[in-house]
């Protein structure tokens, strides 16, 4: 018996048309798949991804930013009727001293300095109220990533100085602010189960509350200058290599634990030479 041979599902002046097709239908899937995937800039190889952590903020919703200018409008208008039935109270009373005073009455006289100076005190509270109504920023919205980790408020502290900042400082010190705020922050995380307060848990915590919110308002109340500029910078890199050496530190840790376990588990479950 001869050899059976497979035969195609195609003829044979069939095949390169069918093959020719299929290559330009796969071709065409890959072109559409490319164009409607959501536009994005691709991680290039060597460059550090930015931290989603300090992500910009989204814009904030016009329905709450006018609920905010609401508030403030409302707020300027309660001082309005404040001051409108104030002085509809005391216009009388300093027309009624003021001829009490005209005909000698020196009770009248003391009642009417004293309702003077009660009249400038409350103008003098009603403007300022009302500057801070018109002023008061907006507060942001900052939310640690995760708002049951041990140091949650630290972090958002953290968070805090990032974003206050982030616009208000050049280049340079931004920068540099901002690898300091992100070393803190891994530092945090590395010493948040410590059972006791240690140096390195100790370091952290007051470089997040007390040492970074202290320079950074020390650097924006002093004068601008090139030599500002090197001492901000010079104390950043000392707090930032402080930070990476207490994460340094802890991973070294945690590796050397996970190193003890596997020679744990291999002597207790490995196989035994016979």
């Amino acid at each position: 018996m001869g050899t059976r041979t497979r035969q195609s599902a195609y003829p044979d002046h069939m095949a390169p048309r069918v093959t020719t097709v299929l290559t330009a239908a796969r071709a065409g899937s890959r072109v559409v798949r490319y164009l409607i995937r959501p536009a994005g800039q691709a991680a290039r190889p060597g460059l550090r991804a930015p931290d989603p952590w300090l992500a910009p903020q989204p814009p904030a919703h016009p329905l709450r930013h006018g609920a905010s200018l609401a508030r403030r409008a409302l707020g300027l208008g309660v001082l309005l009727v404040i001051s409108v039935l104030g002085a509809l109270l005391l216009v009388p009373l300093l027309a009624v001293l003021g001829i009490g005073t005209a005909y000698g009455s020196h009770l009248a006289a003391w009642f009417l300095g004293f309702t003077l100076l009660l009249g400038l005190l409350g103008t003098v509270w009603t403007f300022r109220r009302a500057s801070r109504i018109i002023t008061a920023p907006r507060e942001p919205e900052v939310v640690p990533p995760d708002g049951t980790a041990p140091n949650a408020d630290d972090e958002a502290g953290l968070l805090a100085l990032w974003r206050a900042g982030e616009r208000a400082l050049p280049a340079a010190p931004r920068t540099a602010l901002r690898d300091t705020v992100l070393a803190t922050r891994e530092a945090l995380r590395a010493t948040a189960d410590d059972a006791s307060l240690g140096r390195d848990a100790f370091d952290a915590r007051q470089a997040a509350r007390e040492d970074l919110p202290d320079l950074l308002r020390t650097y924006r109340a002093a004068p601008r200058s090139a030599a500002t500029d090197d001492l901000f910078l010079g104390q950043l890199r000392l707090i930032e290599r402080r930070m990476q050496g207490i994460t340094h530190d802890r991973q070294a840790q945690q590796t050397r634990a996970l190193e003890a376990q596997r020679r744990y588990l291999e002597s207790k479950y490995g196989e035994e030479e016979e």
